[in-house]
């Protein structure tokens, strides 16, 4: 199941939202302002690998940081393209 609904979707209303020069981090925090219970999920998600990850004695997990998770979901989407 995906942590972001809808993230085709939402993204190109984040990137409507920016100037046409906007970096990843002006990405990054576009989104959070306007899908900040999307973000939170993201967060949840995250902290849960990294319980998971502590509690099995592992040293990682397969889910990149939040960041690194925004943006890789929106260089998929805009690669379909």
């Amino acid at each position: 199941m995906a942590i972001v609904t809808n993230a085709e979707e939402k993204f190109k209303i984040v990137i409507e939202n920016l100037p046409s020069d906007y970096s990843e981090t002006d990405f990054i925090e576009k989104f959070k302002e306007l899908y900040p219970k999307d973000w939170k999920k993201i967060l949840r998600r995250y902290e849960e690998h990294e319980r998971r990850a502590r509690k099995q004695k592992k040293r990682s997990h397969p889910m990149p940081n939040p960041e690194k998770y925004l943006l890789n979901i929106s260089h998929k989407i805009r690669g379909k393209k």
